[in-house]
């Protein structure tokens, strides 16, 4: 028997499996190239030594680029210029830069005093001056008093000083009192005694060229006023120097005598070569600082007697106060107010010099003088060195 052929059988459909889902592999992040780093990152480099760096300008930070990054060009660093600390050996090529108010200044100097020109004072606290070649010794005399008295001597501001005697010019205190110092208006003795003897007629009549606002604006001067076109005695100059220290009449009596600066400071300097003195030399008529302008305490005491002995001089020494030719004028001297007998000198300052001071006192005939320099107190020191001076020599 055959058998039967097998059916076929009907085929099933499979069941349909979703799919297992497959973590994306990370991909590592592309490395940031070093020109995308923000330059605000990157400390400056240090300043070599003797150098001073110029102000640090930032730099507007760059984002970085998404990735994948776009290459982006290096940004060029500004090229630093430093600035050069001036040493000695460059100062010679040095270019200053230019002062506008010393230049406004330079041209109040300049029509000061016309036709000349007034310099420009320091702009150190010091003047350059020649240092002597020899150790300067008093000049010997002969007489004067004698110390009788055993009561110190007293305790002063004043680093030079010198008293003397006016009689025998015997030197009966010192203290360091030959240094060569910036004197100050006490060089106006000097001014005022050579004018003297150049020009005896004191009323004679001079038309001004000075113009004092310009002189203050140029250097600070003291000043009596004048200005151009006045017309001034030379006694009312002369008392415009000696009682409120005027440098306008200080340089209206050089220009109306010698007819410049110059020249007359040379007859001053004469004057003192001819009295034999070793530690002064003027440079100015008014006593304005510059350098080789200096005296000493010792040489401005006998400069001091010296023009005392002119009793015009004496006369303006002593005067509290004048008017003349429509200039009222009081004297700065302290002594002249505060100590029984003084009958003199003058007074002087300037920021190198400091205060300055001759001053003279009469006592039983007696006349002593006190030149003090640097000294920090014109009363106290003059009136203590008189006090002692008079209580402990028997002339």
């Amino acid at each position: 028997m055959i058998a039967p052929p097998a059916s076929t059988p009907t085929p099933i459909p499979p069941t349909p499996i979703p799919p297992t889902p497959v973590p994306p592999t990370p991909i590592p992040p592309a490395p940031v190239p070093l020109t995308q780093v923000p330059l605000t990152q990157v400390p400056p480099p240090p300043a070599p030594p003797n150098l001073v760096p110029l102000t640090q300008v930032p730099q507007t930070p760059i984002p970085p680029a998404p990735v994948p990054p776009t290459p982006v060009a290096p940004t060029a660093v500004p090229t630093r210029v430093p600035t050069i600390v001036p040493t000695e050996a460059a100062t010679p090529t040095a270019v200053a830069t230019p002062d506008p108010s010393r230049e406004v200044q330079e041209q109040y100097c300049d029509t000061a005093v016309a036709p000349g020109k007034v310099a420009l004072p320091p702009l150190l606290p010091e003047i350059k001056v020649t240092p002597p070649d020899s150790t300067t010794q008093p000049t010997p005399t002969t007489g004067g008093p004698h110390q009788t008295g055993t009561d110190p001597v007293p305790i002063v501001t004043a680093p030079h000083v010198a008293v003397l005697d006016e009689a025998s010019g015997s030197l009966l205190y010192s203290r360091d009192p030959f240094a060569r110092e910036a004197p100050a208006s006490i060089t106006k003795i000097v001014t005022t005694i050579v004018a003297l003897e150049r020009e005896p007629d004191i009323h004679k009549m001079f038309t001004t060229t000075v113009s004092s606002s310009a002189l203050v604006a140029c250097d600070g001067s003291s000043v009596m006023g004048l200005e151009p076109n006045d017309q001034v005695s030379l006694e009312t100059l002369l008392y415009g120097m000696m009682l409120p220290s005027g440098n306008d009449a200080a340089e209206q009596v050089a220009y109306s005598l010698a007819g410049s600066r110059d020249a007359y400071v040379s007859w001053m300097n004469a004057e003192v070569a001819r009295l034999g003195l070793r530690d002064t030399h003027f440079v100015t008529p008014s006593g304005m600082d510059a350098d080789d302008h200096y005296s000493s305490a010792y040489d401005m005491a006998l400069l001091a007697r010296y023009a005392m002995k002119n009793e015009e001089f004496r006369t303006l020494a002593a005067a509290k106060s004048f008017v003349g030719n429509d200039y009222y004028m009081h004297n700065l001297n302290p002594m002249l107010y505060s100590y029984a007998g003084a009958d003199g000198v003058k007074i002087g300052y300037t920021d190198i010099a400091g205060r300055t001071i001759v001053a003279s006192a009469t006592r039983d005939g007696h006349r002593v003088y006190v030149s003090l320099m640097r000294t920090k107190n014109f009363t106290g020191d003059c009136t203590a060195l008189f006090d002692w001076v008079f209580k402990n020599f028997t002339w």
